[in-house]
């Protein structure tokens, strides 16, 4: 098969969505010896393993075109033109308007936006409305990052459950076990911080819920609890106005919570590693990579018991309620009190995190390809069958 894939994150920051399609198709590269792959992006990005069967498409748009019309636009003319047998597009939207006899296949990662649509621009927000739905009309299979997506899916966009198949995502190599003493002092001298600290990664957004841990931190502190620093690995999202107000109003300093920002790849096992506790307090996910990778790392977790985080997290850590500080601020002194509750979160997280691996991800993935190119293939035969 001739397979066309939309890799404009990849030309981007490489974090969040970049990060799961590097690691999908570094081991598609490593089990698909027979098909060859197009990567289509308006900006350049690296790809070492370029060459017979691996091939960049790279076209600039017109000047502060964004990527999202790019793809409708300039991408979808150069994938008409290579005349794929199959497109898979990996962040929610597909190329509309493409032939009829091409095979497509959707990744849907969460639905954030139609749940949480004020954490987006109106621009992002007018993109989906426009071609999301379409999107998922269009794609012959649909894959979503967990029940908990799939389930929406049907819920809010009608989308048939036969549809959907259910893949999740990986944990790397890098992430597992180290030193947490080791860890803990590296990240303290990198990034001038604790090394009594707790931690927890992604966007400062309305829907990660991070003013409830916020407010977990002062009650502990109000405790007497000799509490351990936060530190915040994500990127600063446009609502991180209401975080910071949150801190300040409740009088937490740089010494309670630090934001780290955007932390690479290669430091985020030290991180979670580093860690006495990794906590998630989120109001939705569509998978929680970060608890999967903190579990790998040999670290407790603490995570709200909404969306996915449940199938993610399983009976490895503690769950509670979105909205509750109280329960946040419980979990965390008992966990960093309980020797013994700790090693069995400890013990069951490796083994809850050895379920999530990326050369799985990546069989199913082609699997679906595959799946998807012969129902194709069948319709077209019945179809000339008729005529």
């Amino acid at each position: 098969m001739r397979i066309g894939i939309s890799a404009l994150p990849l030309s981007r920051v490489r974090a969040g969505t970049a990060r799961v399609i590097q690691c999908v198709i570094e081991e598609l590269r490593k089990i698909d010896s027979e098909n060859c792959y197009y990567l289509y992006s308006d900006r350049d990005f690296e790809l070492p393993w370029e060459g017979s069967r691996w091939h960049k498409r790279i076209r600039p748009g017109p000047p502060f075109l964004p990527g999202t019309l790019w793809l409708q636009t300039v991408g979808r003319r150069m994938i008409i033109r290579d005349r794929l047998d199959l497109f898979w597009g990996t962040v929610d939207l597909l190329p509309l308007g493409l032939p009829l006899a091409l095979a497509k296949v959707l990744t849907i990662h969460d639905l954030t936006w139609p749940l949480y649509s004020k954490i987006a621009t109106w621009f992002h927000r007018s993109m989906f409305w426009l071609f999301f739905e379409r999107s998922t009309q269009q794609a012959d299979r649909i894959i979503a990052d967990s029940q908990s997506t799939a389930r929406d899916l049907e819920r809010i966009f009608a989308v048939p459950a036969s549809k959907i198949e259910v893949i999740y995502l990986g944990v790397g190599a890098a992430h597992r076990p180290q030193d947490s003493r080791a860890a803990a002092e590296f990240i303290a001298a990198k990034y001038g911080v604790s090394k009594d600290y707790i931690s927890t990664v992604g966007t400062i957004a309305p829907h990660k819920n991070l003013i409830t841990l916020v407010r977990a931190m002062k009650i502990l502190r109000g405790a007497g609890e000799v509490s351990p620093q936060l530190l915040v690995a994500g990127a600063k999202g446009s609502k991180i106005s209401s975080f910071l107000n949150a801190v300040q109003s409740l009088g937490l300093t740089d010494k309670d919570i630090r934001l780290l920002g955007y932390v690479p790849d290669e430091d985020l096992p030290m991180l979670y590693s580093g860690s006495s506790v990794f906590v998630l307090p989120s109001l939705y996910e569509g998978f929680g990579l970060p608890l999967a990778e903190a579990m790998a790392c040999g670290v407790p977790v603490i995570a709200s018991n909404t969306s996915s985080i449940p199938e993610v997290v399983g009976d490895a850590g503690l769950l509670v309620p979105p909205t509750q500080p109280e329960a946040f601020a419980d979990a965390i002194l008992r966990v960093r009190s309980d020797t013994d509750l700790r090693k069995a979160m400890i013990e069951k997280g490796l083994g809850r995190a050895a379920c999530f691996r990326w050369d799985k991800a990546a069989g199913q993935l082609l699997e679906c390809l595959r799946k998807a190119m012969a129902e194709k293939r069948s319709e077209r035969r019945l179809d000339e069958n008729r005529h």
